[in-house]
């Protein structure tokens, strides 16, 4: 005679009374198993491509900055050179000059950050350029790279700042005796007319010098555009096809739902009309035939309840998160087996089974329900052993284990099985985020191990 010992809500199990005891099949070992839902582990054995190429650019990038540095680092030691030790300044001048250059030296250094700061750089080489003499090499820099993150007419103003500040620089070498410019045209004499014409190209020197960072700076700033609206219509892109298809699947759920309707409902109907009708005809006369058809009835009934659930979940895919059967509905599932000559022996050992999750509680139910019609098909005749178990710190473990028959059992496709059984069964698993395992054993036994996360993992 089959028992059933369900404890849910208790850690302590009743095991069954008899002489056959819980005589389950032992659990195979790991390379016993003939199918798994586990998928492999695949580590990686090298750093990709793409990494390696974004650190050779950060090192040459650094290097770069580094040499730039260094060449204004030069250039302002000359500007000190010139405008303090080797001009016709006055002494003050001559001092300020001396003293803003050590200044505008420490802060050409950080130079090496002005991506990361290129705004706050550029403003403070700015203010120094226009009150210091000195050379306008580390303004522009900055310049290309505020330039590139700044937009409108904040761009401009900058533009138009480190043009001015350029030009200041260019005036006061001018006016040095040591000047650059005036090396150019022969080195004239301070506030002779050659001298004082050069003021006439300071303007468009300036320009010369400020448009080849302003404009560097200025294309960066648009390719860095392009790239986002790029990356945003390829997301707007995605998010398109991604309604097509959530709509396309939505247009085949509705399809589905009115086939099942339309066929199912309508054939298990009948059925349980007819079965009922026999209920009724046969009445005292034939007791057995009577009990048979009112399980046939039952089980139709219960089919349509199925069904309906089903069909209503395929027009509404968030009536999944309402299931209706869990853990508190497998003592109901097991009494029922045993009522249509199942041989169903199980423990439930659950903790807390009502802060399990809803779809992790359907999927156990439905896993259980699944072994109980594949002993039907596969082993009809055969005790199939149930262990349900777990709690919140350990998730949930569901095992069913029956012996196999000796002799082989007709094809399921031959008595209406699909031999889809345990596809849907691994597939219900990973849907929550768990594993699932089965196979025969070496001592003859098939084996069903399923464990589930008690919450739901997110899709």
């Amino acid at each position: 005679m089959s028992e059933v010992a369900p404890s849910i809500g208790s850690m302590t199990s009743v095991p069954p009374s008899g002489s056959g005891g819980w005589a389950a099949p032992p659990v195979p070992t790991a390379g016993a198993w003939t199918r798994s839902a586990v998928p492999p582990t695949v580590f990686a054995t090298s750093a990709p491509r793409s990494a390696t190429r974004g650190t050779w650019r950060r090192a040459a990038g650094l290097i770069c900055s580094i040499v730039l540095v260094l060449l204004c680092l030069f250039l302002a030691v000359m500007a000190i050179a010139v405008h303090s030790g080797l001009s016709d300044f006055p002494v003050a001048v001559r001092y300020w000059a001396g003293i803003g250059g050590l200044v505008v030296m420490c802060s050409t250094v950080m130079l090496v950050w002005r991506h990361r700061w290129p705004v706050p750089i550029a403003l403070g080489l700015l203010s120094l350029t226009l009150i210091v003499p000195t050379t306008p090499l580390p303004l522009l820099i900055a310049l290309a790279a505020a330039t590139a993150v700044l937009t409108g007419r904040r761009r401009l103003l900058l533009i138009v700042g480190a043009y001015l500040a350029t030009g200041l620089s260019l005036v006061w070498d001018v006016l040095a005796r040591s000047s650059f410019l005036a090396a150019f045209v022969g080195l004239p004499a301070v506030g002779s007319p050659e001298r004082m014409s050069l003021f006439w190209a300071v303007p468009v020197l300036a320009a010369i010098l400020c448009v080849p960072f302003a404009a560097y700076g200025w294309a960066r700033g648009l390719r860095a555009e392009r790239d986002a609206a790029r990356q945003g219509t390829a997301a707007a892109e995605r998010g398109v096809a991604a309604l097509h298809r959530e709509v396309e699947l939505e247009r085949h759920r509705q399809e589905i739902a009115r086939e099942l309707h339309d066929t199912l409902a309508a054939r298990l109907s009948t059925l349980s009309l007819h079965a009922g009708a026999l209920e009724l005809t046969v009445g005292a006369a034939d007791e057995r035939t009577a009990d048979a058809a009112r399980a046939v009835r039952e089980s139709a009934q219960h089919s349509i309840d199925d069904l309906r659930h089903v069909v209503k979940a395929l027009r509404n895919p968030e009536a999944m998160a309402g299931a209706s059967t869990g853990l508190g509905e497998l003592p109901a599932l097991i009494d029922e087996a045993l009522r249509a000559g199942t041989d169903v022996r199980a423990q439930v050992l659950v903790t807390d089974p009502t802060s399990c999750d809803r779809q992790v509680a359907h999927a156990a139910y439905r896993l259980v329900q699944e072994s109980i019609s594949n002993v039907r098909r596969h082993a009809p005749g055969a005790a199939l052993f149930v262990d349900v178990r777990g709690g919140p710190e350990t998730g949930l473990t569901v095992r069913a284990s029956n012996w196999l028959p000796r002799e082989a059992p007709p094809p399921a496709r031959a008595r209406g099985g699909g031999g889809n059984g345990l596809t849907g069964m691994a597939e219900r698993a990973s849907l929550v985020g768990g594993t699932f395992q089965a196979g025969p054993t070496a001592e003859g036994a098939f084996v069903v191990v399923a464990w589930l996360p008690w919450a739901a993992a997110a899709a």
